[in-house]
């Protein structure tokens, strides 16, 4: 469980708040915005806690991932602290392109 150290938490972590900071600048630009509205609103918990879920569940997966996405350093080991900034900022759009590269894998051995 190297994947699951402090540094690589602390990196994901920061990665989902830069992430939700960006959303709720978005929408504040939009117009006011409350972040007392924002919390009242039950979608919002959802959304946070599929974050939260996707990225833990990319983190136990982030040697594997990072071998199928040939994200390495130079000396060819996995850069395990890129991939944990990144699940945490891109969560759910590494899952999505996570589940196609599995599907094209899977279409291409029927």
């Amino acid at each position: 469980m190297d994947t699951l150290t402090i540094k690589y938490i602390a990196l994901a972590t920061l990665g989902m708040a830069l992430h939700i900071i960006m959303k709720i600048q978005n929408r504040s630009a939009k117009g006011k915005f409350s972040l007392k509205t924002f919390f009242k609103d039950k979608l919002n918990w959802v959304r946070i806690g599929l974050a939260i879920i996707s990225t833990v569940a990319l983190m136990l997966m982030a040697e594997d991932l990072s071998d199928i996405f040939g994200i390495t350093l130079k000396d060819g080991s996995p850069a395990i602290s890129l991939f944990a900034f990144g699940a945490g900022y891109l969560n759910h759009s590494l899952v999505r392109n996570i589940l196609k590269v599995f599907k094209k894998k899977v279409s291409n051995v029927e």
